[in-house]
């Protein structure tokens, strides 16, 4: 897994070619049929087992950050400043908060549980989706 976007899938194949314009594009939804199904437990309100492999090419740093934000349990949340200790950079939350801005993996990298100690923070698909999924997870869901 590269990438995974809530967006049109216009913008989203521009972007992935315009990232990697010598790689072969091959679409291929079969693969990914394992991972549909977990989206879709996912956003039922279910807990599903997320064990996707990433290939995706980031810093040392941001992969912590990612790793961190993995360990980070199903309706918790711990906030920039936590991550960025977990990550082995104590004084690095600001790092976190940009390293994760970045994530290509929304949902498999669970960044919508990091948040800022006065509020949500931001998010990369939006702050009314990072706080859906909140909600979701916490069982708290608001029609």
């Amino acid at each position: 897994m590269v990438k995974l976007y809530f967006e049109k899938e216009n913008s989203f194949m521009t972007e992935l070619i315009s990232s990697a314009p010598n790689a072969e594009l091959i679409e291929d939804r079969t693969h990914n049929e394992g991972l549909i199904g977990i989206i879709e437990a996912y956003l039922k309100g279910n807990n599903p087992a997320i064990n996707v492999p990433w290939d995706i090419n980031v810093t040392p740093f941001m992969y912590n950050v990612y790793r961190s934000a993995c360990a980070i349990p199903y309706g918790e949340t711990k906030t920039y400043k936590d991550v960025a200790f977990m990550a082995g950079a104590p004084k690095g939350a600001r790092a976190v908060g940009q390293a994760l801005k970045k994530n290509p993996l929304v949902i498999l990298i669970p960044c919508h549980r990091v948040v800022a100690v006065n509020g949500l923070g931001g998010f990369n698909a939006g702050i009314n989706m990072k706080r859906y999924l909140l909600n979701l997870e916490q069982n708290r869901m608001l029609f």
